[in-house]
C-alpha cells in the first residue's frame, strides 16, 4: 500500500499493488485523494520480448498501454508513437519511495510535457 503525493508533498491519491502469477505480473490498484477517479492496470514482464507491458484503464474511461523496459535503474514504458505519445518513468529512491514522472509528446518525442510528477512512499 502507497500513499502518493505531489512534488510540493500534497496527497494525490493511494495506489495498492500486488504480486500475481509468482511475480510476473503487478496488479495496481489506483484511488485519488478525492476519491472521484479510480483506476486498476496490470503490468507484466514479457519473457519472450524480455520487455513490460503496462494495460491501464480507470473511472474516465481512459485506456494507456505502455511497452518498455529497465534503463538505467528506472523502469521507463511509453505507448506506441501516435497523435500523443505517453512516457512514464518510475526511479526508486534511496530513501525507499519510488518516483513517478509521467509525460506526454505531441510531436513523436521532439518535446515532452509533465502530466503527473509524484512520488510513492510505503503506508505505515
Amino acid at each position: 500500500d502507497w500513499d502518493v503525493r505531489g512534488p510540493a508533498g500534497k496527497v494525490a491519491g493511494r495506489n495498492r499493488i500486488t504480486s500475481l502469477h509468482g511475480g510476473c505480473v503487478l496488479f495496481e490498484s489506483w484511488t485519488s485523494a478525492d476519491g472521484k477517479v479510480t483506476g486498476t492496470s496490470f503490468n507484466l514482464y514479457d519473457a519472450a520480448t524480455k520487455r513490460w507491458h503496462q494495460t491501464w484503464v480507470d473511472s474516465s474511461g481512459s485506456l494507456l498501454q505502455l511497452d518498455g523496459t529497465l534503463q538505467d535503474g528506472r523502469m521507463v514504458l511509453a505507448s506506441a508513437p501516435a497523435a500523443q505519445v505517453n512516457r512514464i518513468t518510475w526511479t526508486p529512491l534511496p530513501d525507499g519511495r519510488v518516483r513517478q514522472l509521467w509525460e506526454t509528446s505531441a510531436d513523436s518525442g521532439a518535446t515532452w510535457k509533465t502530466v503527473f510528477d509524484g512520488y510513492y512512499e510505503r503506508r505505515k
